[in-house]
């Protein structure tokens, strides 16, 4: 049995643990940007925003194959820089609270080991594309996305009476 990311060509490094991008490298880029474009609409994604001068080409989300609820769904984000194409993406999923409230929740996708979660899912969904553009290689990388509050010194806390 032979999966989609399969057909790629063999990566130079391997996938590190929460690796949160996907970095194409390719010897040219020209007409890479409308083939991604299609690969998205072919599988099912409508196109949020694309910028070819600015290189930015991003998905709306869309429905998340193998997601646990028909509400689960991918975005997925792409920059093109040079000879590389980087891909990103974001889940989208929704919860119900104690209250009956419904909270939308997002997260970054990256490289996960837990089976059928709704990250590793889009991420297989994230290497599937980006074995369909062919790249010469693929490397992976870790942003740090998170947002570190920012720490209140103690001096901030006292109250001036």
């Amino acid at each position: 049995m032979t999966c989609a990311w399969a057909l790629a060509q063999d990566t130079t490094s391997p996938v590190l643990y929460e690796s949160n991008r996907i970095i194409l490298h390719f010897t040219d880029t020209s007409g890479k940007f409308l083939q991604l474009a299609r690969i998205f609409i072919d599988r099912g994604y409508d196109i949020d925003m694309k910028d070819p001068e600015l290189g930015i080409l991003r998905t709306k989300p869309g429905p998340l194959r193998g997601g646990a609820h028909f509400t689960d769904q991918v975005e997925i984000k792409s920059i093109f820089r040079d000879s590389t194409i980087t891909l990103s993406g974001v889940t989208h999923s929704q919860s119900t609270g104690h209250d009956w409230s419904v909270y939308d929740i997002k997260a970054e996708v990256s490289y996960s080991k837990k089976r059928y979660s709704n990250v590793r899912l889009s991420w297989e969904e994230m290497e599937k594309i980006a074995a369909l553009l062919q790249p010469a290689f693929i490397t992976y990388s870790r942003v740090d996305v998170t947002e570190k509050s920012k720490k209140m010194e103690g001096w901030q806390y006292k109250r001036n009476n």
